[in-house]
């Protein structure tokens, strides 16, 4: 196999002005998961009743399938339910004009926020249940307590994990080429289909990749 050099020089530039639509993406739907993840860690760990159990069936079924499974899914039901709603709102508005990379960070979020949720989840289990007594006998809120003691910890023990979610979300965002969204991956395949040069394109990418999760 002959490896064309010069159209790994050429295109490496081209596919790397992409590089900040995949760290968009990795940064939005971290964010997301983030904030969402806590709230389902906690809803797990205090055993709130009904949504427990429904956040359990979410986790169930995110964990179950494929993601490339999941964006296809996202990708074309949710501007159909969307349309349906805002028809029925009376809206003018074509959500079908709406940027593809909004249903990325949907799905991206929706995935990477179970393994957060997990990762926090036993964070709060390894905290001694004996510093939120402390921190409410000295006149804390439990809010306080929370936000101030036990959270902290937890994040302490989970931070080796959530730094492997960031990384396989990092690598998850090559997928989103499925809602066209034009990222590096996509745009490595497109400049490969234009000259049939598919290895040197994805070769760049490899290079790519690899420099950012290290």
């Amino acid at each position: 196999m002959n490896i064309d050099l010069k159209f790994i020089e050429n295109a490496f530039p081209q596919i790397l002005a992409y590089l900040p639509v995949t760290l968009e993406l990795v940064a939005v739907s971290m964010v997301i998961a983030l904030v969402f993840g806590i709230l389902f860690a906690y809803a797990n760990f205090k055993k709130i009743r009904v949504i427990s159990p429904l956040i359990r069936v979410y986790m169930s079924l995110i964990r179950g399938t494929p993601v490339i499974l999941q964006l296809y899914v996202i990708y074309n039901i949710t501007p159909y339910i969307l349309a349906g709603i805002l028809k029925k709102a009376g809206s003018t508005f074509n959500i079908y004009d709406l940027n593809p990379i909004y249903y990325a960070f949907l799905a991206l979020s929706l995935m990477a926020t179970v393994s957060v949720a997990e990762a926090v989840r036993a964070g709060l289990s390894g905290v001694d249940k004996g510093q939120m007594e402390a921190g409410l006998s000295v006149g804390m809120t439990e809010l306080q307590t929370l936000l101030g003691v036990v959270f902290p910890q937890a994040f302490t023990t989970a931070l080796p994990v959530l730094g492997n979610v960031l990384i396989d979300l990092i690598k998850s965002t090559s997928l989103a080429f499925v809602m066209t969204v034009v990222e590096i991956t996509a745009s490595a395949k497109i400049l490969g289909g234009n000259s049939l040069r598919y290895f040197e394109g994805y070769l760049c990418v490899f290079l790519i990749y690899v420099v950012v999760i290290k």
